[in-house]
């Protein structure tokens, strides 16, 4: 079986991390612009970033096809930010008191 020599797979490695570096170059600040208008908090807003290119490169080492990227990048930080919100929702008053066995409310 033929495989390409060692040095071709290391530059081909080296071309994608460049490109992904471009992309992130080009889009981070209109991506993060985006992000910050939707989370109010700016730590939060900076993990949903990070997450938008951890995924961006996950996606390039698994060999996924990503057509028009910008757009797949909006798209991820549309759904970051959405899963944020649900893991954020906030808790019940009982949720927040606790009950006891019994289903009643928890005395202090």
């Amino acid at each position: 079986m033929d495989e390409p020599p060692t040095h071709a797979m290391n530059e081909q490695g080296f071309d994608q991390d460049r490109q992904i570096s471009e992309i992130v170059a080009e889009e981070r600040s209109r991506l993060r612009n985006f992000i910050r208008r939707r989370v109010p908090d700016p730590a939060d807003a900076e993990d949903v970033l990070q997450e938008v290119f951890y995924k961006l490169v996950e996606a390039n080492r698994l060999l996924m096809p990503i057509d028009h990227v910008t757009g797949w990048l909006f798209r991820v930080a549309r759904n970051r930010i959405t899963d944020l919100f649900r893991k954020k929702r906030p808790e019940t008053f009982s949720e927040a008191a606790g009950e006891d066995e019994n289903g009643e409310l928890a005395a202090d």
